[in-house]
């Protein structure tokens, strides 16, 4: 699997390097909002590596080398997990060299935040891959942009419940904290089964 991580981002910083600096841009800018799209732009980024492998015919030549299937499908789930993992750790990072300059604390609503965010954008890529292991990424760009819509209507409800959240107790906010990672796993679990199950059945 690690030989497949690099060949994808091999050619992701080959063929999309604009596209990787604007992510590391908008995740070191101070500002949830604008860290929040450099956590689903990473989230993209193994449809990106699909794309270029359907182009390249990768699938063919995959058949004749010895990697199995739940290699394939795993290493772009895994790219964009290290992907989001980045974008929220340089986010972090960012606030936190934010407040030392600006001499303020660093509010635990910001991390909590960054977090949450970070589970959103996996959730919205776990939903996405088996649409496009299904119907390739040309096809399964109709998948993708309703589930853009979806996303935006998740976060105008999550921006609006957020203060309420972080207005209870730690206890609580720790609480949802923990929900929204279990959530996560489980629906990424259910979503690397199914794209398995996909990929098997198309090749």
């Amino acid at each position: 699997m690690k030989a497949l991580l690099l060949k994808d981002c091999y050619t992701l910083m080959k063929q999309i390097k604009f596209y990787i600096l604007m992510i590391i841009l908008f995740a070191i800018t101070p500002g949830n909002s604008i860290s929040a799209i450099a956590m689903f732009y990473a989230a993209m980024l193994p449809i990106t590596a699909l794309a270029y492998d359907e182009r390249s015919k990768w699938n063919s030549l995959a058949l004749m080398m010895p990697y199995s299937d739940e290699s394939i499908i795993g290493s772009k789930y895994i790219l964009g997990y290290i992907a989001v993992a980045a974008a929220s750790l340089l986010s972090i990072t960012a606030q936190i060299a934010h407040s030392l300059l600006k001499n303020s604390t660093l509010e635990l609503e910001s991390i909590f935040t960054v977090i949450l965010v970070a589970c959103i954008a996996t959730i919205v890529q776990a939903f996405n891959l088996p649409f496009m292991f299904k119907f390739g990424v040309e096809k399964g760009r109709l998948a993708f942009f309703v589930l853009i819509a979806i996303t935006t209507a998740m976060a105008v409800v999550f921006k609006n419940g957020l203060p309420g959240i972080f207005s209870s107790s730690n206890a609580n906010i720790f609480i949802v904290m923990l929900v929204a990672v279990i959530f996560t796993l489980v629906v990424n679990l259910i979503s690397v089964s199914i794209s398995i199950g996909i990929y098997k059945k198309r090749v």
